[in-house]
């Protein structure tokens, strides 16, 4: 059985921490956010930050009225501008970023953020359980699945536990499929492989023999034209050899009209 990442929606929806953490301030901005008036907040706070003067919760209440108004870019900038300020919570204001990038779908800068608030209190908890949230999104199951462990190593009596570990079942089962799948497609390739070696060494065999075949072709052919060539130079020489004996044999009879003189003792008397 195969992971869809779309059917566990409901389970991860549950498994999330919001980012809904701040201290407390009696400053205009922090108080109107309290009230549940973030619009009206964001200009008092704004103009605090700009003073060069905030109270470092500012930077959070900022990070929290702009994400409660959906201005999730905005969110993310204050957030970040608070991690760089000196005096504010780190833990919070990265953990904070990471929903923020969560909220805009940006998987790995999420990730990433509650990655550095767990740096900033490595006992901290909540980013672990999103950085695993963020990292499922990501089809990362193998390091969702150890981010979810360490969540319930951090907080083993947490009401979703049973949720968690239900999720870490199906990423194991899931991992061990993943891997069956890769050997067999392994197999599968060097099964192909072997084949393809197999017919190219048929098919360089059968190269070799035609090549072999035409040589030999060759060879005979030449071999017959040497030996046509042979037999006509022999029949020429044949040729030439009677016109030297035709010749002597006419030079000879060329004098015949001549008689040899001898004696001629006759019987008869």
């Amino acid at each position: 059985m195969r992971i869809k990442l779309k059917t566990f929606a409901a389970i991860l929806f549950s498994l999330w921490i919001p980012g809904f953490l701040y201290a407390q301030s009696d400053r205009e901005g922090a108080a109107l956010f309290e009230r549940n008036k973030p619009a009206e907040a964001i200009a008092f706070l704004e103009a605090d930050i700009a003073s060069g003067n905030p109270a470092p919760e500012e930077y959070n209440y900022l990070g929290l009225a702009y994400y409660q108004i959906g201005n999730y870019e905005k969110s993310a900038e204050a957030f970040k501008k608070g991690t760089r300020a000196s005096g504010t919570n780190k833990k919070i204001l990265y953990f904070n970023l990471g929903n923020s990038y969560f909220a805009m779908q940006k998987w790995q800068e999420a990730a990433d953020a509650y990655s550095m608030a767990s740096v900033a209190d490595s006992s901290y908890a909540a980013p672990v359980l999103n950085k695993a949230n963020a990292l499922l999104k990501m089809n990362k199951i193998a390091e969702a699945g150890a981010e979810y462990k360490r969540f319930l190593l951090l907080r083993p009596e947490d009401e979703q536990r049973p949720k968690i570990e239900g999720l870490v079942i199906l990423i194991e089962r899931e991992l061990a499929e993943r891997l069956e799948r890769e050997r067999l497609a392994a197999e599968e390739a060097a099964r192909i492989k072997a084949e393809e070696e197999r017919l190219a060494r048929e098919k360089a065999e059968a190269e070799r023999r035609e090549l072999e075949r035409k040589l030999e072709e060759e060879r005979l052919a030449a071999q017959k034209r040497a030996e046509e060539e042979a037999r006509r130079k022999k029949m020429l020489e044949d040729i030439a050899d009677s016109l030297r004996d035709s010749g002597d044999t006419t030079n000879i009879s060329a004098d015949a009209d001549k008689s040899l003189d001898y004696e001629y003792d006759s019987d008869i008397d």
